[in-house]
This record gives C-alpha cells, structure tokens and sequence, in this order.
C-alpha cells in the first residue's frame, strides 16, 4: 500500500511539472510572435520613410500615386440627348464626333479648366426621365455614374430636387403652345380645361412646368389628357392627327418651322435658369466648371462660339445666337 501511494504522488508531481512547462511555453510562443509582428511592422515603416515621412502607400490602404491624382488625370465624360439633332447638339457626318453649341462650350471650359473631358452619346432618358403622369425622375446614366453630367439641361425644381446644377450659360428661355398654322381649332391657351396636350418627352416645358403657369385655366392636367412625344416630328404628328389640340414647350424648340404656329410665346412658367451642366450632388465636377466658365464668358471666345451657331452650325436647324447667349448683342 505504502509502494503505490508513493507511485501516485509521483505521478502527480509529474503531471503538475508538464502543466507548468506548457504553460510556460504558451507564454514564451505569444511572446515570440508579438516580438516578430512588432519587428516586421517597424521594418514595413522603415522602408516606406521617404525624406522622413511616411509613405501614403502604407497610411491610406489602397491609395496608390494613380488614385491620389484621380482629379487631374480623369477624363469627364458628358452626354447629350441624342435626339436634339439641332444647331445645339449633332453629330458631325466627317468627323464622326459631337459638334455643334453645347459641345462647342463644354470644349472650351475644359480647356479652360485644364481638364481632359469627352463628350459621350446616349439615349435622352439616361439623363432625365418624363413620363406622362409620373413624377420626373433622374436618368439610369447620369444618375448610376456611367457620364459626369450632362450638357445643355435647364434648370427646373424637378431637376434640382435630384441633381446639381452649374450656373447657366444660355438665356432661360420662354414657353409656348404650339397649334397647327392659323390655329384651325380655335384653341384658347387661356383656358385648357378638357384639352389634351402634346410634351416632347424628358424637355423642361413638361406637364409639371404647365401646372406652374399662371394665368391659365386648367393648367393642372390630369393624366389622361397629357401626351409625350419623342422630339419636334414626332410631337407634330400627334398635331397633325388630332391626338392632341395643342403642343406645350419651350419656345424655341420650333423656331423657323412653318407647319406649326405659336399661339403664345411669352410664358416663363418653370425654368429657374437657362442650360446648364447636370450632374450629381456628390459630383466635383461643379467646383472647377464654374469658375472656369466665368472666364470663357468674359472673354470674346464666348461671342465667338455664339456666332458660330450659324457660321459654323447654320446647316442645321435650330436656334439664333439672340435667342440663346447671354448678353449676346
């Protein structure tokens, strides 16, 4: 009995000596790997010292030298509609390529700003979307980054309760009602309660800018009687069928056209400015266009680019220098 009690306290100091020990190894292990992260880290820190400060590449995670000068070697890309086809906004059958005003302007303020910006083509609903009865809505394009904005949109509270705005480089045009030549159906602009009215789809003289007009009778319409069209042909067929009595937009839009007459011209129902650039609120686009314009306005480019609405882009059809430039005389 004597011999294996002593056996069994053997063990035990045997066990309570390998539980000391692995303890104590435990501790030398954690030791030794925070020894090793805290030596590889100063190494990392040394190496990226350069003229006795840190490296960004090692403060900013994933910020290479590419990404910290995004700004000044980003390209800006901005869309048109691309069914103004107007002295505004075409494409150049020689060089393939966007001309006209508005691409005239966007060229010169980036090369005033210093910046490289490509003018892109999409479909009018990528920037702006109007359908009859709804609520207007921001465009897939502009509105999930595919472009930084988009030239020639004039300023309305629709617009601006989703997107920026830089300060305007055209005059805020008029609106009108457009009826067929000698307005055959007497149609009264003064009152159009139970009249259903033609709007070329996704322009700032939409239904919601009629409601705005003062002075007008039945101004708010209801669904049923507002009809959008896709540019001035298409809207002038729904003239011409007798699908609507009348046409609603900006004034401009059939300027020199001799199939249609304006019963009224001198509304200013809802433009809160004339063109400008669109853009998101996020976008930083605002901050080096305006100052950048504000000079090319100032100077004599401005009035020359206005002059080339018709010297340059006079083939084809569309607005006069007067109607659209500031200060133009």
């Amino acid at each position: 009995m004597e011999s294996a009690n002593s056996e069994k306290e053997l063990y035990k100091k045997d066990d309570s000596g390998r539980a000391g020990n692995s303890k104590l190894n435990l501790v030398l292990l954690v030791a030794a790997v925070c020894f090793a992260f805290t030596a590889f880290v100063i190494a990392i820190v040394s190496l990226s010292k350069q003229n006795g400060s840190i490296s960004p590449s090692v403060v900013n995670v994933g910020l290479t030298s590419e990404s910290a000068n995004y700004d000044d070697d980003k390209v800006w890309l901005m869309s048109h509609g691309s069914h103004l086809k107007s002295n505004l906004y075409y494409i150049n059958e020689e060089t393939g390529q966007a001309d006209g005003f508005f691409p005239d302007i966007i060229n010169a303020v980036c090369r005033i700003a210093n910046k490289k910006c490509k003018t892109v083509g999409d479909v009018w609903t990528s920037c702006w979307i109007s359908e009859a009865g709804e609520t207007s809505r921001g465009g897939v394009g502009l509105m999930g980054g595919w472009f930084d904005a988009c030239g020639g949109l004039r300023v309305t509270p629709e617009r601006q309760r989703t997107f920026a705005f830089s300060d305007p480089f055209t005059k805020s045009p008029n609106q009108a009602f457009v009826t067929l030549p000698g307005n055959p159906n007497k149609f009264n602009w003064q009152n159009i309660t139970g009249k259903t009215i033609g709007f070329w789809q996704g322009t700032s003289g939409d239904e919601h800018c009629l409601a705005k007009a003062e002075g007008i009778v039945g101004a708010v319409l209801p669904p049923e009687n507002i009809r959008h069209c896709a540019g001035a042909d298409q809207c002038y067929e729904l003239l011409v069928a007798g699908t609507v009595d009348a046409l609603f937009s900006d004034a401009i839009v059939y300027r020199g056209r001799t199939d249609v007459e304006k019963v009224t011209d001198k509304l200013q129902a809802c433009p809160l400015g004339g063109s400008a650039m669109m853009t998101r609120y996020d976008s930083k686009l605002i901050d080096w266009w305006n100052p950048a314009q504000a000079k090319l306005m100032a100077s004599k480019e401005y009035h020359e680019i206005c002059n080339d609405v018709k010297v340059s882009h006079g083939h084809k059809p569309g607005h006069d220098p007067e109607d659209i430039c500031i200060g133009y005389n």
